[in-house]
């Protein structure tokens, strides 16, 4: 009886294991938060960190003290909406661009370093939001009007671990 119990957990064990080792293979390797992806806005590439979680969104660049000039960060939603942020904490002047599902630039704001003064878009149908240094989109050209590129938003949402489903529009 113990001959076959133990044959019987060594049998499942090694099920488990082939099962364990089949999910892991296909799990996408997770780059963390701090990794920028190169994204295009208008004709001008940059480099962003994508702030996907709660979690992510709510630190934001909070504490950084300066950006290499071409850097920023974009803030990913799943639905459309009128967006606020503030700069509580937040140590660099920035622009933001709020940006519509279809990857066209809605508007772009100012804001300043740790001014809580809310920001808001104008409009709800807003799905985006991307903070660059200031003036950086009137010195590198990029206005209300140009796209981000979508496929760079689904390739670093894949290499983040997210399903690009979720955030973009089908």
């Amino acid at each position: 009886m113990i001959k076959r119990l133990q044959w019987y957990v060594l049998v499942a064990g090694f099920f488990t294991w082939g099962a364990i080792s089949a999910w892991a293979q296909e799990v996408p390797i997770e780059v963390g938060f701090e990794v920028p992806f190169s994204v295009q806005q208008g004709k001008v590439q940059s480099q962003l960190r994508f702030a996907v979680t709660d979690l992510e969104k709510a630190q934001g660049l909070m504490g950084v003290s300066g950006l290499p000039e071409n850097q920023g960060m974009i803030f990913m939603y799943g639905e459309d909406q009128q967006m606020s942020f503030w700069m509580k904490n937040t140590l660099i002047d920035l622009d933001i661009a709020f940006i519509r599902a279809d990857g066209v630039v809605d508007e772009i704001k100012s804001m300043y370093a740790q001014d809580k003064t809310t920001v808001k878009s104008k409009s709800s149908a807003i799905r985006y939001a991307v903070e660059m240094p200031l003036g950086w989109y009137a010195k590198s050209g990029v206005k209300v009007g140009d796209r981000l590129k979508m496929e760079d938003l689904k390739n670093a949402l894949l290499a983040r671990g997210f399903s690009a489903d979720r955030y973009l529009p089908q």
